[in-house]
């Protein structure tokens, strides 16, 4: 709870108490993930995403979206039609800048991490801007931001509180005996657990669930938010319910000892879709939360909408 005061307190009252003045005002200055300060004069009409979080904020205000990055050639499905039209401009890694200068955007909007090295070749394009969601406060501190670019701060100021009001009302809710629930990211045959201080993992807590892998209370790097698990160690600390993205590699490795976890004895050990890996986005945040809390908790939470080829299914192991 005082995470999300500490959102609330950020991310939406200080966001609201100056938009509601200048709400769609331009010029706009931003101090994006670069530490740079950018300035608007006037609202971007066609912009482009590099980032995942980007699109499904356009999406989410019904705006098009001029193109999209893609992860192992898959776009962000759980978007659904919506994206029907949008360009592919390549791995989220390394985009096809030739299609992005062709396309014309008049903003392009990336992830710091991959695409703030190249800023120069995009720069030249248009202007740019790059956001972080590492944390569960990033995540909402730049959806805020592009709120600010995009000329819609009103709007997605009340998205903000719209989710905060969510998680508190599922906090409400949840059975106060909690389930345990680990995130995993399957990279080829190595398995990263998230702790609390990554965004998936977060927005998992926030349904009610407890992480047995806890938070890094001082992280020297972004990599000690990971925790590389072998069988044993996930025999250890042997949670109820799994969630794993699977990237690179197909299916996950089976190993026999996961037929002694409780989550595979229950059958909830789930692969999970492409929001997962891009949590972010308003979209992303609202579908993770709604349909976690109804896997761990079916009795309490209803199925969410949401396309069929977003939702969660058992993992299927490689043996």
């Amino acid at each position: 709870m005082e995470n999300l005061m500490k959102i609330l307190t950020y991310a939406i009252a200080a966001g609201f108490a100056c938009t509601t003045a200048f709400a769609d005002s331009y010029p706009v200055t931003i101090n994006d993930g670069r530490a740079v300060e950018v300035t608007l004069e006037q609202k971007p009409e066609t912009v482009a995403a590099l980032w995942a979080a980007a699109a499904d904020l356009l999406v989410a205000l019904d705006t098009p979206v001029l193109g999209v990055t893609t992860y192992e050639g898959k776009m962000p499905v759980y978007l659904g039609e919506k994206l029907n039209g949008a360009l592919d401009y390549g791995d989220i890694t390394a985009p096809n800048l030739e299609l992005l200068s062709t396309s014309k955007p008049d903003l392009t909007i990336g992830l710091t991490r991959y695409n703030a090295p190249y800023s120069d070749e995009i720069e030249a394009i248009g202007q740019f801007l790059t956001f972080d969601g590492f944390s569960f406060e990033q995540s909402m501190a730049s959806v805020s931001e592009m709120g600010r670019a995009l000329g819609r701060d009103a709007d997605v100021a009340a998205m903000n509180r719209d989710y905060i009001a969510l998680i508190n009302d599922y906090a409400a809710r949840a059975p106060k005996e909690q389930k345990e629930a680990v995130f995993i990211w399957s990279f080829h045959d190595t398995l990263y657990g998230y702790r609390e201080n990554l965004t998936t993992a977060d927005i998992i807590k926030q349904a009610g669930t407890s992480n047995p892998l806890g938070r890094a209370e001082q992280l020297e790097s972004a990599d000690d938010a990971f925790v590389v698990l072998e069988a044993e160690d996930l025999l250890a600390i042997d949670p109820d319910v799994i969630f794993m993205f699977i990237s690179h590699g197909g299916a996950a490795k089976f190993n026999a000892a996961y037929e002694r976890l409780k989550a595979y004895k229950a059958g909830q050990i789930y692969s999970v879709g492409y929001q997962y890996s891009q949590p972010s986005g308003p979209i992303a945040r609202e579908m993770i939360l709604r349909e976690v809390a109804h896997l761990v908790y079916p009795e309490t939470f209803e199925k969410p909408d949401m396309p069929d080829t977003a939702r969660a299914t058992q993992v299927e192991f490689a043996k």
